[in-house]
């Protein structure tokens, strides 16, 4: 990507910013029924990514990932109908305050600008990231993963299709065809064109971004969660979340690595608990107290602690209490998601108070952490750092503001 494209592109972005929601919404219900009339050709694409994944030898998470099926086509489609329904609120007024000088402050919503995204084997979030871009006024450069090419191809010409159909500037969007990765990092150096960069993918690549990148980065840490189970917890309860947290996805960033349990109803909760996760085919690791409390439980090592599964696997450790149970999470948490189980009040607010994570999730699981569960449409990713935005990035994390002053002369005495 040269030059003359990346000032194509911040000229795209500026028409981008001045446009109302109604070309941006058509632009959406183009892209919606492209992508439904093309089902079959995106799943063709995609089965051809995924036989050379295969031969590959890639790990079942990974081709999880990879793979789109006729519902997942279906759900792509439904998130764009949702971004559509939503308002980045481009051009509002966040905030208005009259200074004692007689100046009205206003501090306005505006894109971020031109974004740079990042990311691995999930083909689908070309679209959740050039959707979230266009309707919150910003540019996009897309560098997916090698693995996802030929599906990632083609949603690239539906979107440059839709573009047209709305009257928006096809420059607004950029996908970068070289598998080379000396172009992306060049990119990153180029501060004066693109505004944030945003990664979204295995940790050895963020880490690797975060050191070459010049320009600033929305990103996470690496995913998984622990459930701490509180003897005042719903125990029934429990049993469904753990196992809807460990098997709705394994391969999700969200979902379960390591069950904590209070020691006091670990004797008969803990067999209930391992006959559930065998019987839906979870490998199941755990300390020595687990392990003594069930023959079905492999022995975990420190290092089993530190484990993103990314599979059907999970580990479970008993502890004393709430303060045990804080001490591990908050030595092993990425950041990401963590959970309780607990009826009653002040552990719960002792678990909201010192845990720090970008999403808790009390008595649900934590495979809820997600940007169109939350209401936001669609996602661009999860981000665990603590600037701008955490969580997932929706339409409105696409934005920041600018303040603007309205005076009548006054000066600076």
């Amino acid at each position: 990507m040269n030059i003359h494209n990346l000032q194509k592109m911040c000229q795209a972005q500026q028409i981008l910013s001045t446009e109302g929601k109604r070309r941006k919404d058509l632009f959406c219900e183009s892209l919606a029924r492209n992508i439904s009339k093309k089902k079959a050709s995106i799943i063709s694409a995609n089965v051809r990514d995924w036989k050379k994944a295969m031969k590959k030898k890639y790990d079942s998470a990974f081709l999880d990932r990879l793979r789109l099926d006729e519902e997942k086509v279906d759900a792509i489609v439904q998130r764009i109908y949702t971004v559509k329904g939503l308002n980045a609120g481009i051009g509002s007024c966040i905030e208005r305050v009259l200074l004692p000088n007689g100046v009205t402050l206003k501090r306005i919503r505006v894109p971020l600008g031109v974004l740079l995204f990042i990311y691995e084997s999930r083909p689908e979030v070309t679209i959740d990231v050039v959707t979230l871009a266009i309707g919150s006024g910003n540019a996009c450069i897309l560098k997916a993963g090698s693995e996802s090419w030929y599906t990632s191809t083609l949603l690239i010409d539906f979107v440059k299709r839709a573009l047209f159909t709305a009257g928006l500037p096809q420059e607004a969007v950029y996908f970068i065809k070289s598998k080379s990765r000396r172009s992306l990092y060049t990119l990153l150096t180029k501060t004066n064109f693109i505004d944030v960069v945003i990664a979204r993918g295995g940790y050895a690549m963020v880490q690797n971004i975060l050191k070459r990148s010049r320009i600033p980065v929305l990103c996470h840490s690496e995913g998984g969660a622990r459930i701490y189970i509180d003897r005042t917890g719903n125990l029934e309860m429990a049993k469904k979340i753990v196992l809807n947290a460990k098997t709705s996805n394994p391969s999700a960033c969200n979902s379960l690595d390591t069950i904590l349990v209070h020691e006091e109803i670990s004797q008969k909760f803990l067999p209930e608990l391992v006959h559930l996760l065998i019987g839906n085919n979870i490998t199941i690791y755990g300390d020595k107290t687990a392990q003594k409390i069930s023959k079905e439980i492999l022995p975990a090592t420190p290092k089993t602690w530190e484990e993103e599964f990314l599979s059907l696997a999970v580990s479970i450790k008993v502890v004393r209490g709430v303060s045990e149970a804080l001490q591990f999470i908050s030595r092993y948490t990425n950041h990401h998601s963590e959970g309780i189980i607990a009826k009653d009040k002040k552990v719960i607010d002792i678990f909201t108070k010192s845990i720090d994570a970008a999403a808790l999730f009390i008595n649900c699981s934590p495979r809820l952490h997600d940007g169109f569960v939350f209401g936001k449409g669609a996602e661009v990713g999860i981000a665990t750092g603590k600037l701008h935005a955490r969580g997932p990035l929706g339409l409105t994390d696409l934005t920041t503001y600018k303040w603007v002053a309205y005076g009548n002369g006054q000066i600076r005495e």
